[in-house]
């Protein structure tokens, strides 16, 4: 395989700028897109030595996996887009907006806990993003600060879909393989209830209680530990959520049947944004019955609410990206930096 370095065009097209960040299985860059003349992001994926051809094959095929579910969604405010995927010595190269920001991680990290309607804008957006995605029959599974992007201009995007899985998937990852982030999951994943959109509700409530209180609910010392606390334990009340306390209390329920769906998370918000139908645009709110078999519980929610208007153009600006992945137990799979808008 070719080494990698700034300067180097992939598929004829894609000049390498600068790294933005790596993880286990890959690493980011910002790009210059030559054919558009605009800047974008790109996901190197990268197969460590000693891998067998089963975990090769599962790494690549989670790879286009991402690729397939992010691009279901690329229409909707909130997600960041998948522009192109090229193959380029065997390995696929996922190209995607460029984000002018930073992680909500990396803004924790440096200014600590959001305020109260901060936060609140946040988890609008992040329903928003849940909400259409599970429509759309996608449950991402690995919802977390490093995979929210607040941009330059206020906006918040959910990124990384390294680990979504579609209601017409097939399993990739062995039994008693758990991808994602330990301390984010919901029990129910940890006990084989894999890949149903309350999970995604659960990992909201952890990503909105750090947020609000400044550290991880459920993060211990150890694996072990950080698994029978997500199992287990309930997390502290929380002290600086404000109106958002019984919101984030609900979300981390351990019972999936008592969380709240996205419309009756919304509303306790207190910012609930519209959701229905445009008149004009003929599109109707997709019903539960129409919702994937397995997902038939979840409320109708309108698709139509969360399309980008206007149509987005190609990515502008600089990303920063935060690649803090992981599994359980294998290896962290790479966090994707997404849009600029």
């Amino acid at each position: 395989m070719t080494s990698t370095r700034a300067g180097h065009v992939v598929g004829g097209r894609y000049r390498l700028v600068a790294e933005l960040g790596s993880g286990g299985f890959g690493r980011v860059w910002k790009d210059r897109d030559e054919t558009l003349d605009v800047d974008v992001a790109i996901k190197e994926l990268r197969l460590p030595p000693g891998m067998t051809q089963a975990e090769q094959a599962e790494r690549l095929e989670r790879a286009i996996r991402e690729a397939r579910n992010a691009a279901r969604l690329r229409t909707y405010e909130n997600i960041v887009a998948i522009h192109d995927v090229v193959v380029e010595d065997g390995l696929p190269w996922i190209v995607m907006e460029l984000i002018d920001g930073c992680s909500l991680n990396e803004h924790l990290k440096a200014h600590g806990p959001l305020p109260e309607d901060r936060a609140a804008h946040v988890a609008v957006a992040l329903l928003a993003a849940i909400g259409v995605a599970h429509q759309e029959g996608v449950v991402h599974r690995d919802i977390k600060p490093a995979n929210v992007m607040l941009a330059g201009n206020g906006k918040v995007l959910l990124t990384d879909f390294g680990t979504a899985v579609h209601s017409t998937d097939t399993a990739l990852t062995a039994t008693g393989m758990f991808v994602g982030s330990p301390e984010y999951m919901a029990p129910e994943r940890l006990r084989g209830a894999d890949g149903l959109p309350a999970g995604d509700l659960f990992s909201l409530g952890a990503t909105l209680y750090q947020a609000v209180e400044g550290v991880s609910p459920f993060q211990r010392d150890t694996q072990t530990a950080t698994l029978t606390a997500v199992l287990l334990e309930e997390p502290p009340v929380p002290q600086r959520a404000g109106r958002l306390t019984q919101l984030v209390t609900r979300l981390l329920d351990k019972d999936p049947d008592k969380r709240p769906t996205v419309a009756e998370a919304l509303t306790m918000t207190g910012e609930q944004p519209a959701t229905h139908v445009h008149p004009q645009r003929g599109t109707r709110i997709l019903t539960a019955q129409e919702s994937p078999a397995r997902w038939q519980s979840k409320a109708p929610w309108s698709l139509d609410s969360y399309r980008r208007a206007p149509a987005r153009p190609s990515p502008p600006s600089s990303a920063s990206p935060d690649s803090s992945s992981a599994a359980v137990p294998s290896p962290p799979l790479l966090t994707a930096p997404p849009r600029s808008s």
